[in-house]
């Protein structure tokens, strides 16, 4: 409560009128309660609305064409449909990149906008563009154009048991259908595989009927149809023709020719119809069964904490409406990540709390402490508010930042409350003092405001993925500070009068104690020190200089290393393999049968019993798995285990050390090409190392590909060497013989009559139930697999039979499985992966330049360059200078505003370089990289060191205006701010000391942020009090300099 006046301030309040919303606040009996209570208020509503979610909402402005193209290369593929529709994407309007991946019967365009594009405008245009090309071949299905919207998952759920395809996919439908009706906004399948009717017709029988595979898939087409037929007459009725089969029973009865004795022939007398599923999709297996995964997704506007809680009561609900020998297991649960890191965070800040809190008490009188600190839950609700209101969400990184600023909004507070009890103490009333405080520390507390909302402009500025991540740390701590100064204007005077107000507060005890020992350090050692370092300034200028020197050698050394974005311990770790070509779909299931069975050998080797430290494992087959799903990630010859550990905090078996053993246990595996076993990476995407070679042909690439592949594997800690050209099935090329062309036979058809005998023609698609199905007739898989290739019967435009043989030549070569393209240029990707206890990424980056990377792709006339997190890193150290430019620009505008000249703000920003010294010496300290997070934090650290210069300096200033002797000023301002610059100092320690200390392994990608502040501000706050006093007396000496060399010359 603010309470009543004492004598001494009603009689100041009848002398001076109220003025300006300060007093108003402080003379009103209840507004600076009322204002905490709706800050208070409004942060509960804004954190009750704000979603709960593991990093913040980052759009992907991506939209992808797919064209399929049964039976072609790849490299027909990139000639006849990439090549004409990258020519139409690649110049639309905020188009950033266009890449390009064609596969054996598949091209797949993604083209990148900028951030921030209009998508809805874009997914037009690439419509647009898209329609205008003509040139595709004819028997390719139509572009698909989808714009790809990020959702997030939940988890996964593994269904699995003694059940056919078919059942199992009743039973994950069902699944899906009730949990969407729930409020999960998508569910999404792997190994559940299209339905397709097969008509595999006997090529004997075709033949001595006169067929082709196109007639019969016409009779099909023809027959099998749903037509409207329009309305009666009155329109009280519809009319439909419906002549739609949709079995394989009804479609083995479709006629598709008379006999010659007037009956009618069947389909079923030429061909074996049945249902099958398409065997070219993804099939998965758990435990040695068939299995269907299903992945609980939330979109980027759901909490992902109800998602989960939705999905936990779904399980507990149906699992008794389910047969009992059906699994249904629910793993990479990614919501209790969320939950986890999030209560990590929170217990933290909590920590913190309490630690600034005791700091508070310990340096102020009670009173004084308790409405000082009461500032802080009202900054931090306020902020939550703000941070509602501009749409933002709870996450690792903005809880993370609200932290950061625990022990920074008080400074505010700190600094106006510890004047007030000054000119308490000096005499002044309750009221007076907690007024005149407010208003003789406005500039300073508004300027260091936003001196320290400068230093984080920076971080606007980055682009691209890791930009929209980080943007929640600057729109947090902007929110909190605005918040802050609200509290220490317009509440904190009301709460300071009726504190001084109250009955003196005896100082008794620890307290008494603590001042005195505190008063005699003041007044004592430190006054000979800072006296010491004024005199010798130029010696305290060098040696602080020399410090800055040293720990700068330390990074340049090598002693701390540089990690661009840390990866936390991960708990999923994924095995891709991929077989040589030709190997099949069978050879595959056997490899990944073998893998898996490897990783629970593992687990038995290391003394756990089975399942005590795999929680589950799941196979599959046609793709690979993980965030770095490459261009090569589909096709018979891929396979891939994910497999999930118990949480790293209640193992002691480290996920690296675990991947080296599952390495070191994989059996010999019949065909394998190459194999990776890698940990799930959370944050930015891009990998460790990924270098681009391109220009040129595919031999060219895959040349130059193999050489960088060799470089890479010979350097320690590097490892799943790999490149995305990989080879492809041997092709067989066909070319016309004169015969052939004299019996008309053209490239088109004997191309097309080959396909379809091979790949099958497509008769129909149709509806039934929510599956779309395909009809597919093609030659009875049976009886084509014991006749050659040049045994096949092709037919004549003149109606002609003839051995394909007779008509074609035959050549046989090595072509690629895929080709790639980005921006029109053909490339190959090698990329690996990195043991950051052996080495670094930058590090091999500079490896492979000394031992002439460039030179390499040179000689070859082609251009390499590196992307993924050497990129990422790349464009966003050049989007932060940038950004450094403008926020010091703005300091220095702040500063000049606030001091009126032009000069001394250099006094004070001279201390931003020296803010290095302390950060790399305690990631030194804790043996930890610098990282992208450290660089974050290294600007609040400079904003915090401003800010202290910024007090210290106008403390100085002000006594040099009332006459002192500059000398005498510095000093003796010095004095009057230590306790203002140890609080300051000590609560933003205190509020991120519990995060440094943390011991989860969950914690380790952000305690190099809360290093950086920590031991950043213990060297900085010695600096501010001994090398700012030495900068302003130079300032003066080079000031006396000017006027003695004017007097000279006058």
């Amino acid at each position: 409560m603010t309470g009543k006046l004492d004598n001494k301030s009603t009689s100041y309040a009848e002398k001076n009128e109220s003025k300006g919303l300060i007093s108003v606040f402080a003379r009103h009996p209840t507004a600076s309660n009322l204002l905490i209570v709706i800050m208070l208020l409004a942060g509960l509503v804004g954190a009750w609305r704000m979603n709960t979610q593991f990093f913040p909402n980052f759009g992907l402005d991506i939209i992808v064409v797919n064209v399929k193209w049964n039976g072609a290369s790849a490299q027909d593929v990139d000639l006849s449909i990439v090549q004409s529709i990258e020519s139409e994407t690649r110049f639309l309007d905020e188009v950033k990149r266009v890449g390009s991946t064609a596969r054996e019967g598949s091209a797949s365009i993604v083209v990148e906008f900028n951030q921030g594009a209009d998508m809805q405008a874009a997914l037009s245009n690439v419509e647009a563009a898209v329609s205008q090309v003509t040139s595709l071949p004819k028997d390719s299905e139509a572009p698909k154009i989808t714009r790809v919207v990020r959702y997030d998952t939940i988890a996964r759920l593994g269904l699995s048991g003694p059940y056919s395809e078919d059942s199992l996919r009743q039973f994950a439908k069902r699944m899906r259908n009730e949990m969407m009706n729930l409020g999960i906004d998508r569910v999404t399948f792997s190994g559940l595989r299209d339905p397709e009717i097969w008509v595999e017709v006997d090529p004997n029988k075709l033949r001595s009927l006169d067929l082709s595979l196109s007639q019969v898939a016409q009779s099909i087409s023809k027959v099998s149809q749903d037509i409207p037929s329009g309305e009666t007459g009155s329109g009280s009725k519809q009319i439909r023709s419906l002549g739609l089969e949709d079995s394989a029973y009804g479609i083995s009865k479709i006629s598709v020719k008379n006999n010659d004795g007037g009956g009618k022939l069947y389909i079923s007398d030429i061909s074996i119809v049945h249902e099958t599923f398409d065997n070219e999709q993804v099939t998965v297996s758990s435990s040695g069964l068939p299995a269907i995964e299903l992945k609980v997704q939330r979109a980027t506007t759901a909490d992902s904490l109800k998602t989960a809680k939705i999905l936990d009561k779904y399980l507990e609900n149906v699992s008794s409406s389910f047969p009992s020998d059906l699994s249904v297991v629910k793993y990479g649960v990614e919501s209790n990540l969320v939950k986890e890191r999030i209560w990590l965070l929170i217990k933290n800040g909590l920590g913190g709390l309490v630690l600034v809190t005791l700091i508070l008490f310990i340096f102020l009188n009670t009173k004084v402490a308790f409405w000082v600190g009461l500032g802080i839950p009202a900054a931090l609700m306020a902020a939550l508010a703000v941070m509602a209101l501009t749409g933002q969400s709870i996450n690792m990184i903005s809880l993370f930042a609200l932290i950061l600023v625990l022990g920074i909004v008080v400074d505010d507070a700190i600094v106006i409350g510890e004047h007030a009890e000054y000119l308490h103490r000096k005499g002044h009333s309750a009221l007076e003092a907690a007024e005149k405080s407010a208003l003789r520390m406005s500039a300073p507390v508004f300027s260091s405001t936003l001196t320290t909302i400068a230093t984080f402009i920076p971080l606007f500025l980055i682009g691209d993925v890791i930009g929209a991540i980080i943007i929640a740390i600057p729109l947090a701590v902007c929110a909190a500070l605005s918040a802050s100064l609200f509290e220490c204007f317009l509440a904190l005077p009301g709460h300071m009068k009726s504190a001084l107000s109250s009955t003196k507060e005896k100082t008794t005890g620890l307290r008494a104690r603590f001042n005195q020992t505190f008063n005699k350090f003041r007044d004592g050692p430190f006054r000979k020190c800072i006296l010491l370092a004024v005199k010798l300034r130029y010696l305290t200028i060098s040696l602080s200089i020399c410090a800055l020197i040293l720990s700068v050698g330390l990074v340049t050394g090598g002693r701390v290393g540089f990690t661009f974005f840390p990866s936390v311990e991960p708990d999923i770790v994924y095995a891709n393999f991929r077989l040589v070509p030709g190997s099949g779909r069978t050879s595959t299931e056997s490899a990944v049968n073998k893998i898996e069975l490897a990783a629970y050998a593992v687990e038995r080797e290391l003394g756990f019993l089975p399942n005590s430290l795999i929680v589950k494992t799941v196979a599959k087959v046609g793709r690979t798995s993980g965030s770095f799903q490459s261009a090569q990630n589909y096709g018979d010859e891929v396979g891939s285990v994910f497999l999930e550990l118990i949480p790293a905090d209640i193992r002691d078996v480290r996920t690296q050390d675990f991947l080296k053993k599952w390495r070191e246990n994989l059996p010999d595996i019949a065909g394998l090409d190459i194999i990776s076993l890698n940990p799930a990476q959370g944050g930015p995407p891009g990998r460790e190392l990924d270098v681009r070679v391109s220009g040129g042909q595919p031999e060219t690439l895959k040349r130059v590909g193999v050489q960088i592949r060799n470089l890479l594997e010979s350097y320690p800690g590097v490892d799943s060497v790999d490149d995305d050209l990989p080879y492809g099935k041997s092709e067989i090329v066909m070319k016309v013989t004169e015969k052939g062309k004299a019996l008309g036979y053209t490239t088109e058809s004997v191309a097309t009559q080959v396909r379809h005998a091979y790949s099958g023609v497509i008769a129909k698609r149709f509806a039934r139930d929510d599956d779309e199905v395909l009809i597919r007739v093609r030659l009875n898989k049976k009886m084509l697999s014991i006749k050659s290739l040049g045994e096949l019967n092709l037919s004549s435009p003149k109606g002609i039979n003839t051995p394909l043989s007779e008509v074609v030549n035959f050549i046989e070569k090595t072509g690629f499985a895929l080709v790639r393209r980005e921006n029109g240029m053909r490339q190959v990707a090698i990329t690996a992966e990195i043991d950051e206890m052996l080495t670094s990424g930058s590090q091999v980056i500079r490896n492979l330049e000394r031992d002439g990377i460039y030179s390499i792709s040179e000689s070859n006339g082609l251009k390499v360059h590196f992307s993924g997190k050497a990129e990422e890193q790349q464009e966003t150290f050049a989007d932060m200078q940038v950004g450094a430019i403008v926020g010091l620009t703005l300091m220095y505008l702040i500063l000049s505003w606030v001091f009126s000249s032009f000069l001394r703000p250099f006094a004070v920003m001279a201390i931003i370089p020296f803010s290095l010294i302390g950060a790399i010496m305690g990631h030194w300290i804790m043996g930890f990289d610098l990282t992208i997070l450290s660089m974050i934090s290294l600007l609040g650290l400079s904003g915090i060191a401003v800010n202290d210069s910024i007090v210290l300096i106008t403390t100085i200033d002000g006594r040099i205006k009332s006459g002192e002797e500059t000398q005498s000023a510095v000093c003796e301002g010095t004095l009057d701010r230590l306790r203002a610059v140890l609080l300051t100092s000590l609560t933003t320690i205190g509020g991120l000391a519990p995060l440094m200390l943390e011991t989860s392994l969950q914690a380790r990608f952000l305690i190099p942020m809360a290093t950086t502040i920590v031991f950043g501000l213990m060297i900085v706050t010695l600096l501010v009090l001994f090398l700012v006093p030495a900068f302003v007396m130079v300032g003066d000496d080079f000031k006396n300099i000017r006027m003695n060399y004017k007097k000279a010359y006058n």
